[in-house]
């Protein structure tokens, strides 16, 4: 029996949130797809959408070295820089069938790629002061698979182990492999999604609900993507 996720769930998962956004920047106008995302240095909201496109591309053309990376994503921007919204949004969509064959595959392209997306989507909301969904099914999942990242960064780099609870129901031990760091982490999933993702301050990160010393977690293994916010970031 195989262990794949019938009828390929991971990447209608992603198709369902890529459709989302989609529709919600259908709505815009010339000016707040001009705007730029604050989350995303440098970035307009047509440049966030050109990111997640390309990124499908890449995957599809078969480049997975160096994917994520700043080359990657200017690159990603730079290419689709002459294209209209909706072309850039036709472009995304015609990857389809390609991805939908790779998540059958592997289905944690398509994991990574709807946390990655769902970060973006509330990077733009919050450029344009749109409400988020800070409990839908995206952000939870996008949460749960940062959640291993945390952990399996502080292993990498510390060599310790540490706990993290999500409030909507999913718990992380401690790996028991690794000397336990006396550290736990209990977050809402949004909460724990903009900290991770670097879209928080230091003193915002701080002041979730750690017990025991994070100290040296976040001087040395907290996130991949960059310094804290220098101020305090609030979303809509």
């Amino acid at each position: 029996m195989s262990d794949k996720p019938a009828a390929n769930e991971t990447w209608i998962h992603y198709a369902a949130l890529r459709d989302h956004l989609i529709e919600m920047i259908g709505e815009l106008n010339d000016s707040q797809l001009a705007t730029a995302v604050p989350m995303c240095p440098e970035w307009t909201v047509k440049d966030v959408v050109a990111h997640v496109c390309g990124l499908n591309n890449d995957l599809a053309s078969g480049i997975t070295e160096g994917l994520g990376s700043d080359e990657r994503t200017s690159h990603h921007v730079a290419l689709r820089s002459a294209k209209t919204l909706d072309e850039v949004c036709a472009e995304w969509q015609e990857y389809d069938a390609a991805m939908s064959a790779i998540s059958e595959e592997t289905p944690l392209w398509a994991t990574r790629l709807a946390a990655d997306l769902t970060v973006h989507l509330h990077d733009v909301q919050h450029a344009l002061g749109l409400p988020i969904d800070q409990n839908d099914r995206f952000t939870i999942d996008a949460a749960r698979q940062y959640a291993s990242v945390f952990q399996n960064r502080v292993g990498e780099i510390l060599g310790l182990g540490v706990a993290i609870e999500l409030s909507e129901g999913s718990h992380n031990a401690a790996n028991p492999e690794l000397p336990d760091s006396g550290v736990a982490l209990r977050a809402s999933p949004f909460d724990f999604l903009r900290s991770f993702t670097g879209r928080r301050s230091r003193r915002q990160v701080d002041s979730l609900d750690w017990t025991g010393d994070p100290t040296r977690i976040l001087d040395e293994a907290w996130s991949p993507y960059g310094p804290f916010q220098p101020n305090d970031v609030i979303d809509s």
